[in-house]
């Protein structure tokens, strides 16, 4: 009960007012009794003084005539007031009337008497005591009264005051409250208002709080279809998480693995999975040993530039090699705690296509020669090295004599034939490092290191030759012979780029097949000089 009345706001309220009323009676009346107290003794002291200017005309006569008569009935008549307490007349000589006993000290009160028939002659004084005692009670009493009647006034005041605010605001509160206290949230249950309050700020208090209810059941609803999608949301991920045929993980900063799906163990395999699923675990990224300096490299750049990257790595498994995509993301979670999810995909059999199809459209798939445009790029590469600069290399633009009445009488079979046979024996008769291209139709091309001097040229032109000039059997029991004219240009001397010696070993050859075949001729005849210690070239 008593927990109820201190928490109840009425009650608080009272106890307020209530306090403050009996604070502001308390100070008020204290001012008022002084106030009044004041007032009715100096009010008092006034009287006195109208007494004795009413009477001090009669007295300053019974003074001037020593009249004892006259002054014993002025005495007597001043004594029959309450507020004086003794009286005296005297004259100047003696004194005529005494009334009670009247010292000589500050509460005595003189008046000098003025002869009534000449001005300015004093004839004698009158001296009266004040009833202090009854004036002081009757200014008390004075004083209490005002003091009870604020009091009262107060008492009232705040009485109408408190049954005011409980009837108009207190007890509508009370209703709101226990109103409100019975609505279930997200119910469809509102607050009526009265009808004295519709318009007043009870009214504005009760629309607000109706308002509030709806926006608190719009919220709870949309909460409720939020969480209905966002656990939609979740099962679906987890089914793609789970279901998806890539493997994905998370990893922490160090490479340790938190979680992972069913694909990721699958494309890492059961090995490498023990591997870093232990208590004391790999690091994901030295799980690959050849690969462990490009996925901590990625990794680095993931973390400090917070984009994915990429890498593709390369798995080797006793006799087989498999190829891994690795998409490396960071990722940070509500404690601001960041971790890698590794997402990674078994592409071996797209990349042994690709190498597939690189190789095919690198190689004539009659020859399997590089065809021109590999050729072409492979001999680029050759002589942009760093290292071609301390070698010398010839280019032989090889074109076949007698090939097209092969073609004619044989057949294009047979004249396929003739071109396999002759690309197996450039393959056969150069270096490993060495290429071989077929340029089109009956031509071929080789980019040869010369390792010892430039007339090294001259011998391979020369055994070029003899091996093509061999018989080849273009069919069953039946074999050809034919011949070659080849053009030489010499990197770097007669040119540094490959269109240059392309040109220079083209304009060679033709020289070759304008004049007897079956040779060999340099776009720039060179002269050789040897000495004891050297072999050089000159005339270029």
């Amino acid at each position: 009960m008593l927990t109820k009345l201190r928490t109840s706001i009425a009650t608080r309220l009272a106890f307020i007012l209530i306090l403050a009323g009996v604070v502001s009676a308390l100070s008020t009346g204290y001012l008022f009794y002084s106030y009044t107290y004041s007032k009715e003794f100096a009010q008092s002291q006034k009287n006195i003084r109208q007494l004795a200017h009413a009477v001090s005309h009669t007295a300053a006569i019974a003074a001037y005539l020593d009249d004892l008569t006259l002054a014993k009935e002025v005495v007597e008549g001043i004594a029959g007031s309450d507020l004086v307490k003794a009286v005296e007349l005297k004259s100047t000589q003696e004194s005529l009337a005494l009334r009670g006993t009247v010292p000589d000290d500050a509460e005595t009160m003189k008046f000098d008497l003025e002869s009534p028939f000449s001005s300015g002659e004093m004839v004698g004084k009158l001296n009266l005591v004040p009833n202090v005692a009854l004036i002081k009670s009757d200014a008390r009493k004075a004083a209490i009264n005002h003091v009870i009647l604020i009091s009262v006034q107060t008492f009232v005041l705040i009485t109408l005051i408190i049954f005011l605010l409980n009837t108009q605001l207190i007890t509508e509160i009370k209703r709101l409250a226990s109103r409100l206290h019975g609505i279930r949230i997200g119910s469809e249950e509102r607050i009526i208002p009265t009808q004295s309050h519709q318009y007043d700020e009870i009214g504005l208090l009760t629309h607000d709080i109706n308002e509030l209810l709806n926006s608190v059941e719009e919220n709870i609803n949309l909460e409720r279809t939020l969480r209905l999608e966002v656990e939609a949301l979740e099962n679906r991920f987890r089914d793609i998480f789970e279901q998806s045929s890539h493997g994905i993980a998370i990893v922490d900063i160090d490479g340790k693995m938190r979680l992972h799906n069913p694909s990721f163990k699958q494309i890492i395999g059961d090995e490498c999975f023990q591997k870093i699923s232990k208590q004391d675990s790999l690091s994901f990224f030295a799980l690959f040993d050849e690969e462990k300096s490009r996925l901590e490299s990625a990794a680095a750049e993931v973390l400090s530039s917070g984009e994915s990257r990429a890498v593709d790595i390369k798995v080797e498994e006793g006799s087989q090699t498999r190829w891994l995509y690795c998409l490396i993301s960071v990722m940070t979670d509500d404690d601001k705690t960041s971790s890698f999810e590794i997402v990674l995909q078994d592409i071996s059999e797209r990349r042994n296509r690709e190498e597939k199809l690189k190789g095919q459209a690198e190689v004539d798939a009659l020859t399997n020669l590089y065809n021109r445009g590999a050729g072409e790029n492979k001999i680029e590469q050759l002589i942009s090295s760093s290292d071609s600069k301390r070698f010398s290399y010839g280019l032989f633009m090889i074109d076949l004599d007698g090939f097209k009445p092969v073609n004619d009488q044989f057949g294009h079979e047979a004249g396929d034939r003739v071109l396999i046979a002759v690309a197996n024996r450039l393959l056969g008769s150069i270096r490993a490092e060495d290429i071989a291209i077929r340029w089109g139709g009956d031509e071929f091309v080789v980019f040869a290191r010369l390792t010892t001097d430039l007339s090294e040229a001259s011998s391979i032109a020369e055994k070029l030759l003899n091996i093509l000039q061999q018989p080849i059997e273009c069919q069953s029991d039946m074999s050809v012979t034919i011949s070659a004219s080849i053009g030489i240009a010499l990197y770097p001397f007669n040119a540094d780029n490959i269109e240059t010696l392309l040109k220079y070993a083209d304009l060679a050859m033709y020289e070759v097949k304008s004049h007897n075949k079956n040779s060999y001729n340099f776009f720039k005849q060179p002269t050789f000089k040897t000495s004891e210690t050297q072999s050089v070239i000159t005339g270029f």
